[in-house]
């Protein structure tokens, strides 16, 4: 929920539950005040009964009766009564005093004083509708402008989270955030710049430092290899010499297969790969499966290609052979022998399955980088999390799901 709905919401929230307890509050008051004044009027005019006989009254109907009633004390009672005058008039509320005071011969006499309460009952009416309406238009009026406002204030904080989100290290560009009046922005947005130029220095010190020691790396790399083959090529070595030497030759050529693909990799993450054109999928995993028919053969895997219509997308070519091939490699290294590759392509879709042992770990981190499989140690554990970066930087979804023995790679492209 959005920080506007959330105070729109409390507020609103608040204000209807003020405003009912304040109407309550301000219905009852009227009521209050208008019985009183009732009261006194028809105390008025019990008195002008007693005083004259009731002579010039005109805003009350009085009745006198006398009652076999012993009382010892005046009694007074006001109560609120609904009357009909004729057979076919409406009913009306009234006000009703009684009052009774004792006189001689044991006798009461009780006197019942009635006026019609309609006036006030449209006044308090009126009131009350005043109360409901204009403190509702009020209220609006006050939450349209608090919205309005908090809207403004906030505008420069969702700035900030747009370029945020936005920002790549990778180019060069600044945050240049929007400047505000508000004190707590401001100092948010000294914090975020302050935290772009300590990324970006301690980013292309990262990169420099990765890129000087791949390439460094790859000279003496070279000169091992070239010694030892100079070793091995000598007449005068043992078996086991020889056996030690082709073992150094193997860890050379891997740790030099490493560093090519972290190579690779640092050029993914400064997305060097740029220039893009339109590729057909088809043809580019029919070509890739040629050129990796001899390790289908050593494995005697059967292979079936499924098109189920064009798979036509814009893409750097040379990291559409890298995903291509790594998928391919990945589905015959840790394939079994005698097992099967299935490949679906569709439209905006391409899907590769393989038979294969049970996954010992979670799915979550098959693109982990050095990931490697516990069955295949002489695979580097980098080809997968080159895929997902390519991935990434192509804006290809890929997911990877298994069951029982069967590995389901797919990649979807963006229509």
């Amino acid at each position: 929920m959005k920080l506007l709905t959330k105070t729109g919401l409390n507020f609103i929230s608040a204000s209807i539950f003020f405003f009912f307890i304040g109407s309550l509050g301000g219905y009852y008051f009227i009521r209050y005040a208008v019985n009183k004044m009732f009261n006194n009027e028809l105390l008025e005019a019990q008195q002008m009964v007693e005083a004259n006989g009731g002579a010039g009254l005109s805003y009350a109907d009085v009745h006198v009766d006398t009652l076999n009633l012993r009382l010892d004390t005046k009694q007074y009672a006001f109560t609120d009564t609904v009357m009909q005058y004729g057979a076919d008039s409406n009913y009306e509320f009234y006000r009703m005093l009684r009052y009774r005071r004792p006189i001689n011969n044991g006798q009461t006499v009780q006197y019942t004083v009635i006026r019609s309460t309609a006036p006030s009952d449209l006044m308090v009416m009126k009131f009350t509708l005043m109360l409901a309406v204009f403190p509702v238009i009020f209220f609006l009026i006050l939450y349209l402008v608090n919205r309005a406002s908090i809207k403004y204030s906030l505008s420069v904080f969702y700035d900030t989270i747009s370029k945020l989100r936005s920002f790549d290290v990778n180019k060069d560009n600044r945050l240049d955030l929007m400047t505000s009046d508000i004190d707590e922005f401001e100092q948010l947005n000294e914090v975020f710049n302050a935290m772009e130029r300590k990324i970006k220095e301690d980013y292309e010190r990262l990169k420099e430092y990765t890129e000087n020691t791949s390439h460094e790396l790859q000279t003496p790399l070279a000169i091992i290899n070239a010694r030892l083959d100079e070793l091995i090529q000598a007449d005068n070595l043992h078996e086991e010499q020889v056996k030690n030497l082709a073992g150094l030759i193997e860890t050379t050529n891997r740790l030099s297969k490493i560093n090519q693909a972290l190579i690779f990799l640092a050029k993914l993450d400064n997305r060097v790969f740029s220039e893009a054109e339109e590729l057909d999928f088809i043809a580019l995993v029919q070509k890739e499966l040629n050129n990796l028919d001899v390790l289908i053969a050593d494995k005697q895997l059967a292979v079936k290609v499924e098109s189920k219509g064009g798979l036509q997308v814009t893409m750097n070519t040379s990291l559409a052979h890298t995903l291509i091939q790594n998928l391919l490699k990945n589905a015959i290294r840790h394939n079994v022998q005698g097992g099967y590759i299935h490949i679906v392509i569709e439209e905006y879709q391409l899907r590769i399955s393989n038979s294969g042992v049970t996954l010992k770990h979670a799915p979550e981190k098959m693109f982990s980088r050095f990931r490697k499989s516990s069955q295949h140690p002489q695979s580097l554990g980098i080809g997968l999390s080159i895929v997902k970066r390519i991935c990434d930087i192509s804006d290809i979804a890929i997911s990877y799901k298994h069951k029982d023995n069967e590995h389901i790679i797919q990649l979807l492209f963006n229509k």
